[in-house]
């Protein structure tokens, strides 16, 4: 009887020595719909059902294809939640997490995923001016590299911003092809050569258009301010950070 049983425990002793594996589900991305161009993580939770430590490493696999690796340690009883950046083509994927010990595969879990292709950009109709403001999803991403957590939490408010921004870019599109009718070939220049001639003749029209040159070009900065997200997003913070500051300083006193 004692021969069976340390005949058994020996036939059992890889199974102990190797006793990490996959949560029931736990193979899944950062985001519930990804789209061609987007980084996200692929999260999958492992764990220790043994009291034996368990060293090795997670690699995940695109149809064979190598997206990365993580190096695995866990205690006795551990669980743990394993995560790589991917930043995937448009189609299907194959996605499979192979935990592996000394090169060798000790479990495997599979997930298939749907990347939605990149829509095309409208075209814009003749007479029409462009809105096209830069999307904040590349700020959104880094975030979420960082802590998803916090990616969570400040989804909501960079989508209100982005459309508060596109708005903000139809108004400012609008002046300024109006600001340009009114100023005529010339636009940009702060004199042209016909209001050069007749400036000491009419110098309040001078005035007036070298004051709709200036607003003009007020006018081309904000709209680079608000299309483009690398600069707004920054302004913005420091904005914020000095109001905050100038509060806390008017409630010192």
């Amino acid at each position: 009887m004692k021969k069976a049983l340390v005949a058994l425990g020996l036939l059992l002793l890889p199974s102990l020595a190797l006793g990490a594996g996959f949560a029931k589900g736990s193979l899944f991305l950062s985001k519930a719909s990804v789209t061609e161009g987007e980084t996200v993580l692929i999260h999958a939770i492992i764990s220790n059902d043994t009291a034996t430590p368990f060293e090795g490493k997670l690699v995940f696999l695109d149809n064979k294809e190598s997206i990365g690796s993580v190096p695995v340690s866990l205690d006795g009883q551990e669980a743990q939640a394993v995560s790589v950046s991917w930043k995937p083509s448009a189609g299907s994927h194959p996605v499979v997490a192979e935990l592996q010990k000394d090169g060798e595969a000790v479990e495997k879990l599979s997930a298939t995923f749907s990347v939605a292709k990149k829509p095309e950009p409208k075209p814009i109709a003749p007479g029409q001016t462009a809105a096209a403001v830069e999307s904040s999803a590349g700020i959104q991403d880094t975030i979420e590299n960082v802590s998803p957590a916090v990616a969570g939490v400040t989804a909501p408010f960079f989508r209100l911003v982005d459309g508060g921004r596109s708005k903000a870019a139809e108004i400012l599109d609008t002046q300024i092809e109006t600001t340009k009718e009114r100023l005529g070939p010339s636009a940009g220049t702060v004199l042209g050569a016909e209001e050069t001639k007749n400036a000491a003749s009419n110098p309040m029209g001078a005035f007036w258009y070298v004051l709709q040159t200036l607003y003009l070009y007020i006018l081309t900065i904000v709209r680079f301010l608000v299309g483009n997200a690398g600069v707004f997003y920054p302004v913005l913070a420091v904005a914020f950070l000095y109001f905050m500051w100038r509060l806390v300083k008017r409630f010192r006193r």
